[in-house]
């Protein structure tokens, strides 16, 4: 059962166009595991709709339909081309099996270069063409533990496999997280099964205690 949900703004944002790329992953990710968030962004969708209809109409000029139809045949006709040539999973099918498909069509064209943040936690970047946020893929192997870390910006977190704790809670497969600057923490996976998990960070984390001098170490790279 799915626990936890973006907020309503987010949600409105979705629905509305108003994310990034990698925000905007996060939430379809989400959206691949709740009915509850699917049924909401629908709502929204239809709001939208009637708000339109109530807009005062706008003047259009005479070859608005020919530029819209020229747009909507570009792409069509660029997929056809490339349909023949869309590379194979990149991914081993052990991490494939326990991935959304949603997320696959973004790393079937990428490798996947995994590092070790802690001797249980390894992340691994995910180029999506982004600027001002990093997406990656986080694993706490089974019984490990992340460092304890605070925000020094949004993270968003939804949970891909498995299950972890922390202070406030247990998050399970679709749940979605958000973090801001001042919430410390630290993820701990179950005993019996490493969790893996989608991230958004606007900002790196900020290790604290002991590991605190790792700090101006700490990769940021969106992309």
């Amino acid at each position: 059962m799915i626990n936890n949900h973006p907020n309503t703004q987010l949600l409105t944002d979705y629905a509305t166009g108003g994310l990034s790329m990698a925000p905007l992953i996060s939430i379809t990710t989400h959206l691949q595991f709740c009915d509850q968030c699917r049924e909401a962004v629908s709502g929204l969708n239809i709001l939208g709709g009637e708000l339109l209809t109530e807009c005062d109409e706008a003047e259009l000029s005479e070859d608005l339909l020919a530029q819209t139809l020229a747009m909507l045949d570009a792409p069509m006709m660029a997929n056809a081309e490339t349909a023949a040539e869309t590379p194979k999973s990149s991914l081993c099918p052990d991490l494939a099996s326990q991935l959304p498909k949603y997320l696959h069509r973004f790393l079937n064209s990428q490798e996947l270069e995994w590092r070790s943040l802690s001797s249980t936690l390894s992340v691994a970047a995910i180029s999506v063409g982004e600027t001002d946020y990093e997406l990656a893929l986080h694993r706490i192997d089974a019984g490990g533990k992340a460092p304890v870390h605070d925000h020094k910006g949004t993270e968003l977190t939804v949970v891909l496999k498995g299950s972890f704790s922390d202070e406030d809670g247990i998050y399970r497969e679709g749940d979605f997280l958000m973090r801001e600057p001042g919430d410390v923490h630290r993820p701990s996976a179950t005993q019996d099964q490493a969790c893996i998990c989608l991230s958004v960070l606007s900002a790196p984390i900020k290790l604290t205690g002991i590991k605190q001098v790792l700090n101006p170490f700490m990769q940021f790279n969106p992309s």
